[in-house]
């Protein structure tokens, strides 16, 4: 039987319509203008206020697995679905997503969010140093100078001494100990684990929270196509993840954990990344075999 519709309700869907419309423009200029993690916080606790992360990236793989559910809810709903897949690297926007179960329509709003989100992280491609990242998303202070440096890794040396573990990344030729060739090669990497730091543990050289950082990480990298890849060169080496991408002085140096261990010490965001990547290998999404 042919469905009609009132003068008032197809008023009312051609203003949905625009409102999403116009939701799609916002995000983009949000994501540009906000910066990406202030732009997942707000629509976080629009869709899901009162949810932590964790509880918020359980529900949109869920909802994201289901096609049926993405087609038939309203399209604003939807579209801050996708944003939040987008921003956490979860399959939606992925290569691998099945755009096929979706509507047009949905499959519509999944593109022009998987390119506003591309537009956001365009900066990424440039960025030579972790502390780059992080400049437009914190307010907080971050430890710039050599003198900060040297005492946010001796904070770490002492509140982290028994979690200590030895980093699996070589220095590479040429990175010597205090950057003097006569004291020798650094003979590698140390690193506390980020399982033993909380949430809440504000990291120097970014100037946000753990938890933060993490979906900092989330929403620069794994949002686009082999963003599981590049994660994986920056923490473990590769094309732009040598040595100086997370050192933590001008000099591109790195504090030695002591003289007679001559072992650079890794800022804790690398510990950080190390672990979201640990966790993408666990779901199959990348190979940390070489």
């Amino acid at each position: 039987m042919k469905h009609t519709f009132t003068r008032s309700q197809v008023k009312q869907i051609i203003l949905e319509e625009l409102e999403a419309d116009l939701l799609v423009e916002n995000i983009e200029r949000n994501l540009l203008q906000e910066g990406l993690l202030d732009t997942f916080k707000n629509y976080k606790n629009k869709l899901f206020p009162g949810k932590t992360d964790e509880e918020v990236k359980d529900k949109v793989r869920d909802i994201v697995s289901n096609s049926s559910a993405l087609n038939s809810m309203p399209r604003k709903n939807r579209i801050g679905i996708f944003l939040l897949a987008g921003l956490l690297g979860s399959l939606s926007l992925q290569a691998g997503f099945d755009y096929k179960e979706l509507s047009d329509a949905a499959a519509s709003d999944a593109g022009n969010i998987k390119s506003a989100i591309a537009k956001s992280t365009e900066k990424a491609k440039n960025v030579t140093n972790f502390r780059q990242v992080a400049q437009t998303e914190t307010e907080q202070g971050v430890a710039n100078s050599e003198e900060e440096a040297k005492q946010a890794i001796e904070r770490l040396r002492t509140d982290y001494r028994n979690d200590l573990k030895k980093a699996p990344i070589s220095p590479g030729f040429g990175l010597f100990v205090d950057g003097d060739p006569k004291k020798g090669q650094m003979q590698g990497f140390a690193y506390v684990p980020a399982s033993q730091m909380s949430d809440d543990e504000v990291m120097p050289f970014v100037g946000m929270k753990k938890a933060d950082y993490e979906l900092l990480l989330r929403a620069t990298y794994l949002a686009s196509l082999g963003g599981d890849e590049k994660l994986k060169e920056l923490v473990m080496g590769g094309q732009q993840g040598s040595s100086g991408y997370w050192a933590y002085t001008d000099e591109g140096l790195y504090e030695t954990f002591s003289p007679e261990q001559p072992y650079g010490m890794l800022p804790p965001e690398w510990s950080v990344a190390y672990e979201l990547l640990q966790t993408r290998a666990a779901m199959g999404k990348v190979s940390l075999d070489n």
